[in-house]
């Protein structure tokens, strides 16, 4: 005989009906909850809802999140993402299967972050605040840099160290802030634009030490990349390690790996210095020769073109003098233009080099220009003492003193040719006499001729 274990008292429930009060149960007892976990098995349904599991190390749920809701997440999640969900806990009656309706879907710790500064990068990147076109040039010697860092930490010091090993004399304002935190990116900007309008500031220097994306996160801040856009001082972004890269280096006029590289960016050692300064005296003393050697052989070239006395020694006379008041000037105007030069190098570089060196070339400059000068000067004497005896000589072979002598130049009428000598002419022919003062007209009325 068949034993019965069922009695008259006992419920008995379909499948359907088990599957609802159990989804009733789940939903009534958890109805919002936060999950964290990997995903597994992404499935994108062309009707737009995503299936998919959350799996930790020992276990594992499946999710489903509905097209509605699905349409406001800025990512599609897939395999091996890290999340964090919410939702309701519920059962899909039709399978009896255990599963989480999510409402809510975003990467957990890292890679979010590393997420959201992907997208931050690429709508920047669309604006055109990476273009090389919005880059501002660095100035050669600025007046005085602006650090914007946090004053206690290891990072100012070094670019202190550096600054004062490399180029002592530079002008350096600490503009204090945080680089970590919550506040952090708000501060920086605020510090950024109160550099910015301090008075003389020809660059600015951001600048972090190395850390965990978390702890670089202010420099991906939007705010500080617009900041650092808009300034209209050169920037030089110093953040972190050579291997960290953070939005603010991106709009940066210059990324420098690490804060003490960028201290070595922005100086000058000595021996640089130095050299410039030699270039300066190569190029003046090179200068002055070449521009006295030119003058010289124009001199030389105007004395060399003498064709007659009168007239052209006249013309060359005042050519002579034009030309010795025109190449004094130049010389007095190039000296004056290149100490001028100097003296807006020498301002220039009063923080940022030695002072010695500085007065002994200026010292020898100005003997150089002396020198180059009494030389000029001595040399146009000697051409003016050499053009006089020139004069005196072609004066003294000159026609014309000839006539001052009581001689006369005749030339018959009226073909103008010179005798000389009483056979060219015939008796009764008309003839002109060139004297030293005047001119008068004659006739052939009787000629001898030397017998030899």
């Amino acid at each position: 005989m068949v034993e019965n274990f069922l009695d008259n008292t006992q419920e008995i429930v379909s499948v359907s009906e088990i599957n609802k009060r159990a989804k009733s149960l789940l939903e009534e007892n958890f109805p919002f909850v936060w999950i964290e976990g990997e995903v597994s098995n992404f499935f994108s349904a062309a009707s737009g809802h995503w299936y998919f599991s959350l799996k930790d190390e020992s276990s594992e749920i499946r999710c489903a999140m509905f097209s509605n809701k699905n349409l406001q997440i800025s990512f599609e999640p897939k395999d091996g993402d890290h999340l964090v969900v919410n939702g309701t806990l519920s059962i899909f009656e039709g399978r009896g299967q255990y599963q989480l309706i999510v409402e809510h879907v975003e990467l957990a710790g890292e890679g979010a972050l590393l997420r959201a500064f992907e997208e931050l990068k690429k709508k920047l990147h669309s604006e055109g605040l990476f273009d090389d076109s919005l880059k501002k040039e660095l100035p050669p010697y600025p007046k005085k840099i602006a650090v914007v860092t946090s004053p206690d930490g290891a990072v100012i010091q070094d670019i202190i160290n550096v600054l004062d090993r490399r180029s002592p004399f530079f002008n350096l304002v600490v503009v204090p802030t945080l680089v970590q935190g919550d506040k952090a990116a708000a501060q920086i900007s605020r510090a950024i634009k109160k550099a910015s309008k301090l008075k003389n500031i020809g660059l600015i220097i951001l600048a972090r030490g190395g850390g965990s994306i978390e702890d670089l996160w202010a420099f991906n801040s939007e705010e500080v990349a617009r900041t650092i856009t808009k300034c209209s001082i050169p920037i030089i972004s110093a953040i972190g390690h050579e291997t960290d890269f953070t939005i603010a280096d991106f709009v940066a006029d210059l990324r420098a790996p690490t804060p003490s590289i960028a201290a070595e960016i922005v100086s000058q050692s000595y021996s640089e210095l130095n050299e410039t300064f030699d270039n300066y005296y190569d190029y003046l003393t090179v200068g002055f020769g070449s521009f006295l050697e030119y003058q010289r052989l124009r001199f030389e070239n105007l004395i060399n073109r003498i064709r007659h006395p009168g007239d052209k020694l006249r013309e060359i006379g005042q050519k002579v003098d034009y030309i010795e008041t025109n190449l004094v000037r130049n010389i007095y105007d190039h000296i004056y233009s290149l100490q001028n030069n100097f003296k807006l190098n020498e301002q220039a570089f009063t923080q940022n080099s030695p002072v010695h060196k500085i007065k002994e070339v200026k010292l020898h400059l100005q003997n150089t220009s002396k020198d180059l000068l009494n030389v000029f000067q001595a040399k146009t004497e000697r051409k003016n003492n050499i053009l006089g005896e020139l004069v005196a000589t072609l004066q003294a072979v000159s026609p014309l003193s000839v006539l001052a002598r009581g001689y006369s130049i005749i030339s018959t009428e009226p073909d103008g040719q010179i005798l000389s000598s009483a056979s060219q002419v015939k008796i009764g022919q008309k003839i002109s006499a060139v004297l030293n003062e005047g001119k008068i007209k004659a006739k052939v009325e009787s000629k001898n001729l030397n017998e030899n």
